[in-house]
């Protein structure tokens, strides 16, 4: 082979690999997507037909390549999407540590029941970064649940919400979740981190089912989001071992449960994201099939909103 053609190589394989990384740093982990999904849930009472959820998880304030300015608009997404609940599933503080945010946590519209469950690096700070979280959440009315289950008003009608703690730590105990509600309720929303909690899942409990924790693979090099080798690399880090997820990203319909991954906002480890656009998750349920059963597509009951071109969807 030719010197120059050699040489052509070598110097194209280095600006694709700089082009690679100046995405990968300043141009994913800042191009906020507002997925918006509507949702067949089956036997919906008809009073909650067309209530809306925002989803938010996987905040990460404080870390590196973080940015503040990107968490809040988010919000702002969500909040002009007039939720009926708003969602958070975790991660508020990069390694549990809070930092000055501005009120991002507290403030939110009174229109809206805002729930949320704790995630591993919640539980990574000190004692007093723990009780700082706890007093942020509180005064910003978040009902945070660990292991248990609230009513709330929807809408002229009882809703139940469970949320469990950690799973990817080890904290989650649905079971202790699930019977905080009488033996013949289903949950119309289940919160947890880490979509490991799947692996659990009560059939016909819960209608649907929010987590994030995954960023969506964060640095995608398997179209699933799959990280390869992450127990070995855990290992490399002197990490503990962590309940792995069923999957990474998207919907699927798991148990008799519509079951939602979000990429969430920010990053943990590496300040990168590669095929895995931020994201806040805009849903509003309507009356679907009567006959949803425990094993089933999640096409069946699910429908994006202004869906995207086929490169965008590639590259989120």
């Amino acid at each position: 082979m030719p010197k120059r053609a050699i040489t052509g190589g070598v110097v194209g394989v280095f600006f694709l690999g700089v082009a690679v990384w100046a995405y990968a740093r300043h141009v994913a982990p800042r191009w906020l997507e507002a997925v918006r999904l509507r949702v067949a849930v089956p036997a919906l009472p008809s009073d909650w037909e067309g209530v809306r959820i925002a989803h938010l998880t996987d905040f990460h304030a404080g870390g590196r390549g973080v940015r503040l300015d990107m968490l809040w608009r988010a919000r702002r997404i969500a909040e002009a999407f007039g939720p009926d609940i708003i969602a958070l599933t975790g991660d508020f503080y990069d390694r549990g540590r809070p930092v000055p945010d501005g009120g991002l946590f507290v403030g939110w519209p009174d229109s809206a029941v805002v729930v949320g469950v704790l995630g591993n690096h919640d539980n990574r700070g000190s004692a007093e970064d723990q009780k700082t979280l706890r007093e942020r959440l509180a005064a910003g009315g978040v009902h945070v649940l660990k292991n248990d289950a609230v009513v709330i008003p929807l809408r002229e009608r009882c809703a139940w919400i469970v949320g469990v703690d950690d799973p990817f730590t080890f904290r989650a105990d649905i079971t202790t979740a699930i019977t905080a509600m009488p033996s013949n309720a289903e949950a119309l929303l289940l919160l947890a981190h880490s979509p490991a909690i799947a692996n659990d899942l009560p059939i016909g409990r819960a209608r649907l089912v929010f987590s994030g924790h995954t960023h969506g693979g964060q640095i995608r090099v398997l179209p699933s989001g799959r990280v390869p080798f992450a127990g070995m690399l855990r290992r490399m880090a002197h990490e503990p071992p962590g309940n792995d997820p069923v999957f990474y990203r998207g919907v699927r319909w798991l148990r008799g449960s519509l079951v939602v991954v979000s990429n969430g906002l920010g990053m943990s480890e590496l300040p990168l994201r590669f095929l895995t656009r931020p994201q806040v998750v805009l849903i509003e349920i309507v009356r679907g099939p009567e006959n949803g059963a425990s094993c089933d597509e999640a096409a069946r009951y699910v429908t994006r909103l202004d869906p995207p071109s086929r490169l965008l969807r590639w590259l989120s």
